[in-house]
């Protein structure tokens, strides 16, 4: 796959408005309390955390948080600035797919694009069925990914930086928002409305609605975000297991008794 040049990026990206990075993630974290129903206390677990801007401001509003990434490195200054503030909050480095918590979560958000990063949809089904075992029944799982309809309605065939039969984007050249490749290296697979509601009730979830920002607006063809509320409502199918799949699954939060 060639190189693209960063012009379809503008193309896509030129007309989102900018806000102050601070305003931004408290904005965010309003429609995240208010789309996940959080209430007082409420355990909650950042997947795919990346620099914690959001595990720190839910600690900041008193929820009992887990931010978990795959890169060590990702998260060093994550922790410094949490021991700054004095916060309380739990910092995990491990693969996405591989969960080390059973029944402890009341709400999941996974706001960093790391759903369709991982190699197949396999895998994807793999971290779903992990979320399903970490949440509490009825726990909410919120999912925030680039809306594929509006994607491929804006860039057409340009560059032919998204692939059609892989239903992937070239992650060597994409960026979000933040100007880093997204995860997962040189690839990120986006999944339509349909594929990810069939892939949801396959893992036990259902789908709660689907929204085209943290405003409340519809979501549509010209939508650029696609958030998703799904509820943990029944045992998900067997996922397939990895090579070596022993790890404890059953971790608790240190000095956190289960409610």
């Amino acid at each position: 796959m060639s190189t693209h040049s960063p012009a379809w990026k503008s193309k896509l990206f030129g007309a989102e408005p900018v806000l102050r990075p601070e305003a931004r993630i408290r904005a965010q974290v309003d429609a995240l309390e208010r789309l996940l129903e959080l209430k007082h206390r409420s355990r909650v677990l950042d997947l795919g955390c990346g620099a914690g801007a959001q595990t720190l401001e839910l600690a900041r509003r008193h929820y009992r948080v887990v931010g978990m990434e795959s890169s060590k490195e990702a998260l060093a200054a994550v922790r410094d600035r949490a021991k700054e503030e004095a916060l309380t909050v739990h910092f995990l480095a491990n693969p996405l797919d591989r969960i080390p918590y059973e029944g402890e979560f009341n709400a999941v958000l996974n706001v960093r694009n790391p759903l369709g990063s991982l190699p197949s949809e396999r895998d994807d089904a793999r971290c779903l069925s992990a979320i399903h075992r970490s949440l509490k029944p009825g726990g909410r799982l919120l999912l925030d990914l680039l809306n594929r309809e509006w994607l491929i309605r804006r860039l057409g065939a340009h560059d032919g930086a998204f692939d059609l039969v892989s239903g992937r984007l070239d992650g060597r050249s994409f960026s979000s928002r933040g100007g880093k490749p997204a995860a997962g290296g040189e690839a990120v697979r986006l999944y339509s409305l349909t594929e990810l509601r069939r892939l949801l009730t396959e893992t036990g979830f259902r789908l709660r609605g689907a929204w085209g920002d943290y405003q409340g607006h519809p979501y549509h063809l010209d939508s650029m975000r696609l958030i998703v509320v799904a509820e943990r409502v029944e045992p998900p199918k067997k996922a397939p297991e990895r090579d070596g799949d022993d790890f404890e699954r059953a971790v608790r939060i240190k000095g956190r008794p289960r409610s």
